[in-house]
């Protein structure tokens, strides 16, 4: 009974090992915490910028006659 009690436990122990491997957390310096944020400034400013397409674009102009083709009412 008590050989079944070890074999047990060390089954247990031995699924557990790899839920702790997981749990590691890595430390970041000052300076890499920094960059990181540096970073993640410039990705939001480059995707919530002004929108640089300032001239109107019209997607049926190919469908439509040209203003002096049109007739007058």
């Amino acid at each position: 009974m008590r050989a079944l009690t070890v074999i047990t436990a060390l089954l247990f122990a031995l699924a557990t090992l790899p839920a702790s491997a997981q749990q590691r957390t890595t430390v970041r310096t000052d300076s890499e915490k920094k960059t990181d944020k540096e970073v993640d400034d410039a990705y939001r400013a480059a995707t919530r910028g002004a929108p640089t397409q300032a001239t109107k674009v019209d997607p049926w102009s190919k469908v439509r006659p040209a203003d002096n083709e049109k007739k007058p009412k």
